[in-house]
C-alpha cells in the first residue's frame, strides 16, 4: 500500500522542478505543467481517478506539439520539456501500485540533476541537493511503514555514512568525457558582438552581470594594465569593425611568463575567451587562434575555467599577410584622412604618430559619455572627431583606427574588458559585463602596440573603473541598479563562496584529478600509509561512538523504567524486561492498556531502534508514573 504523503510531496517535488527549470522550459509548456499539477491536486482532493484512455491521449497531444516546435528550440530543451511532461503525466498512473510510484521517483533524480545543464552557480546547485534530498524523502516513503512519514534517526545515520564515499567517487573516479554534446542555440551573453560601431558598447554599462573572475598565482598587474583581449576586428567597411575571416591559427610562444592566472568563464554561448597580452602557456580545454587570441574549443553553455600565463607584452606580428590586411580603408571620412597625413608628415615613425595622436584628443578637449550624440551613417568618424568630440570606448578606437591606417601604419580595433574589481572576501579580481572596453593596436617595429585614447580622455577609466571617469548624473543613472552596504556586503560574500564553487568543484576535471594521482605517487609511503591508518581509525572510533550512544540510549531506557514502575513491583533479577511488564500487566489490570502500550513501544525501539518508539516510551512512562502518584 502507497503511503498518503507520497502524492503531496510528489507533486511539491514536481512543482519546485517547474521552478527550477524554467530556463529551459518554453512558455506554454510550463503553463501546461502548471495545468496538469493542478488538475492531480483536484483530483488527489476529492479523490476522483483519471481515465488512462485521458492521459495517454493528453501524452500524445502533448508530443505532437513538441514535434511541431523542435525547429524553434534547442533539442536538449525538448528533451528536458518531454521528460518533465512524463513525470507530471505519471502522477495519474499512482494509486496503490508501487511499480509506477518507483519509476516516478528515479525520472525526477534525471530532472534534478539536468538541472546542472542550465546553471551550476553555488545557489543553484544548492536549490539542486535540496531537491535531491526531497526526492530521496519520497524515495524513503516508498519503503517506509504506512503511517511513517518521518526520517529515522537510522536513516539519516546511514545518510550520512554514505557522504565520505560519495566526495572519495567524485575525487577519484575516472572523469570520462561525454557520449555526446549538443550546443544550445543562445543569443551571446557577453556583450562583445561579432561587429564593433561607434556606438557599439555604451550599451553594456548598465549590466553588472559577472563576465569572469580571476586569481593571480604570484604577481598581480597594475588595474591599468588589466586589458583582457576577446576580439579583434580588422575588416572596415566604413561604418563597423569587422572580424577577418581568413586569418590562420597560431602556437602560443612556450617561454615562462610574467603572470599566472586562472579563469573562471560565465556562460556566454560562444567560443571566446579572454586573456592578458601575448600568451605563453595555457592549460585546459583552450586553443590559440590568430592574433594572438585564444578561444574555448566548444561553445561555453556552462561555467568554464582555464589557466594561462602571459607576460602581457605586446602580441608578435605574425606575418607580413597580417599587416597589409590591416592597412585597407575605405576613405569614408574625408577630413579625419586629411588630419592623418598631416599629423604623418609631422611624425614619420609610428611611435611618434601615437603620441601625436595622445596630444591631439587631449589638445582638442574630447569628453568621455555613456551617452554621447547620434551619428549620421555618413562621416561618422568625421562628425565624432570635428563636431560632437564626445563618444564613449567605441567612438575612440573606431576614430583612432582609421586614423593610424590613414596615416599608413597597420591597426585594428580590439574588444574586451578593461579592469575589474578586486574582491576583499578573496584574492581574486571579478569583471563584470559593464567593464567591456575597446581599444587600438597599431604595428610598431613587429609588434601590435596598444592605443587607448581613454588613457587621456578619462584616465579615471583606467585605474578606477568607468563610474569614476563620468560625470555626476551619469554616475547616479548607471550606479542606481546597484546599491552598497550591508546587502552589498552580503552579496559579496556570496560571491566569494561561488567562486570557489567554480573554481574547486565545477574546474575539477580529467586534468586536475590526473594531478591528484601523480601527487599521490610522488608522495612517500609512509605518510599515505599513515593517511590511511589515521581515517581507518577515525571512521572505527565515530563507528563505536555511534554504537555507544544507540546502546546508552537503551540503558538510560531500562534504567527509567525500572524507577518509574518499582512503585508498580520489583523486577526479579533473573526476569527479562518483557517478562516484567508481563506480570504487572496481570497484576494491575486497569492500567494493562498502557503497560501493554509500553511493552509493544519498548520491542520496537529495542530491536528496531526507532526513534519515535523511545518517545512514545517516555511518553508513557510518564503517564504511568503520573497515575500512581495521584493513586498514593
Amino acid at each position: 500500500m502507497l503511503n498518503p504523503a507520497f502524492i503531496p510531496t510528489a507533486l511539491l517535488v514536481q512543482l519546485m522542478l517547474l521552478a527550477l527549470l524554467q530556463e529551459g522550459l518554453s512558455w506554454w509548456s510550463s503553463l501546461v505543467l502548471m495545468g496538469i499539477l493542478l488538475f492531480k491536486y483536484i483530483s488527489f482532493k476529492v479523490q476522483q481517478k483519471v481515465r488512462i484512455m485521458t492521459i495517454n491521449a493528453l501524452a500524445v497531444m502533448l508530443c505532437l506539439l513538441l514535434l511541431s516546435q523542435l525547429w524553434q528550440q534547442d533539442m536538449q530543451d525538448s528533451m528536458l520539456q518531454l521528460l518533465f511532461f512524463s513525470a507530471a503525466l505519471r502522477l495519474f498512473s499512482i494509486h496503490s501500485e508501487l511499480q509506477h510510484a518507483k519509476k516516478l521517483v528515479w525520472v525526477q533524480y534525471f530532472l534534478i540533476t539536468t538541472g546542472f545543464m542550465l546553471n551550476q552557480s553555488l545557489w543553484f546547485a544548492s536549490v539542486v541537493f535540496l531537491l535531491f534530498f526531497c526526492n530521496l524523502y519520497l524515495h524513503y516513503l516508498l519503503f517506509a511503514p504506512v503511517q511513517q512519514n518521518k526520517f529515522r534517526w537510522t536513516d539519516i545515520r546511514l545518510l550520512l555514512w554514505v557522504m565520505p564515499f560519495c566526495v572519495a567517487l567524485f575525487v577519484l573516479f575516472p572523469r570520462l568525457p561525454p557520449l555526446w554534446q549538443t550546443e544550445r542555440q543562445h543569443q551571446a551573453q557577453t556583450g562583445l558582438a561579432d561587429e564593433l560601431s561607434l556606438g557599439g558598447l555604451e550599451r553594456l554599462v548598465q549590466n553588472d552581470s559577472l563576465a569572469f573572475r580571476v586569481e593571480f598565482k604570484d604577481e598581480k598587474p597594475a588595474q591599468h594594465e588589466l586589458y583582457w583581449r576577446a576580439k579583434v576586428f580588422e575588416a572596415f567597411n566604413g561604418q563597423d569593425w569587422l572580424p577577418d575571416l581568413q586569418r590562420t591559427p597560431q602556437q602560443p610562444v612556450a617561454t615562462p611568463g610574467r603572470y599566472q592566472y586562472q579563469l573562471v568563464v560565465e556562460p556566454h554561448f560562444q567560443r571566446s575567451l579572454f586573456s592578458l597580452g601575448q600568451v605563453n602557456q595555457l592549460q585546459g580545454q583552450v586553443q590559440t587562434v590568430a592574433a594572438g587570441l585564444i578561444e574555448s574549443r566548444q561553445q561555453i553553455s556552462r561555467r568554464f575555467s582555464y589557466s594561462l600565463t602571459s607576460n602581457g607584452a605586446a602580441v608578435a606580428q605574425q606575418n607580413t599577410e597580417e599587416a597589409k590586411r590591416n592597412l585597407l580603408l575605405r576613405h569614408s571620412n574625408p577630413q579625419a584622412s586629411e588630419l592623418a597625413l598631416q599629423l604623418k608628415q609631422q611624425h614619420r615613425t609610428a611611435s611618434a604618430y601615437a603620441r601625436a595622436l595622445y596630444q591631439y584628443f587631449e589638445r582638442e578637449q574630447f569628453s568621455y559619455s555613456l551617452r554621447p550624440p547620434v551619428l549620421n551613417q555618413q562621416s561618422e568618424v568625421d562628425q565624432f572627431l570635428f563636431q560632437h568630440k564626445v563618444g564613449f570606448c567605441g567612438h575612440y578606437a573606431s576614430a583612432a583606427a582609421y586614423l593610424f591606417r590613414a596615416a599608413g601604419i597597420p591597426a585594428r580595433v580590439v574588444a574586451g574588458y578593461q579592469g575589474g574589481v578586486w574582491q576583499t572576501q578573496g584574492d581574486y579580481l571579478q569583471v563584470l559585463q559593464k567593464d567591456a572596453h575597446a581599444w587600438v593596436e597599431y604595428l610598431d617595429d613587429g609588434y601590435w602596440r596598444r592605443f587607448d585614447a581613454t588613457v587621456i580622455v578619462a584616465p579615471l577609466r583606467l585605474t578606477q573603473g568607468l563610474s569614476d571617469a563620468l560625470s555626476l548624473s551619469e554616475r547616479q543613472f548607471l550606479d542606481q541598479f546597484f546599491q552598497r552596504g550591508f546587502l552589498g556586503n552580503w552579496l559579496q560574500q556570496l560571491e566569494w563562496l561561488d567562486y570557489y564553487w567554480s573554481v574547486w568543484v565545477l574546474s575539477f576535471d580529467q586534468t586536475e584529478q590526473r594531478f591528484i594521482w601523480l601527487y599521490f605517487k610522488t608522495m612517500p609511503w609512509l605518510w599515505i600509509s599513515t593517511g590511511i591508518t589515521t581515517s581507518l581509525l577515525l571512521v572505527l572510533m565515530i563507528y563505536l561512538w555511534l554504537q555507544r550512544s544507540s546502546q546508552s540510549q537503551n540503558v538510560l531506557l531500562r534504567q527509567r523504567m525500572l524507577k518509574v514502575l518499582r512503585p508498580y513491583g520489583e523486577k526479579a533479577d533473573y526476569q527479562s524486561m518483557e517478562s516484567y511488564l508481563h506480570q504487572l500487566i496481570q497484576l494491575y489490570p486497569l492500567q494493562a492498556t498502557k503497560l501493554n502500550e509500553l511493552l509493544s513501544a519498548y520491542q520496537r525501539f529495542e530491536f528496531a531502534e526507532q526513534q519515535e518508539q523511545l518517545q512514545q516510551c517516555r511518553k508513557l512512562l510518564h503517564q504511568l508514573a503520573k497515575h500512581h502518584s495521584a493513586a498514593g
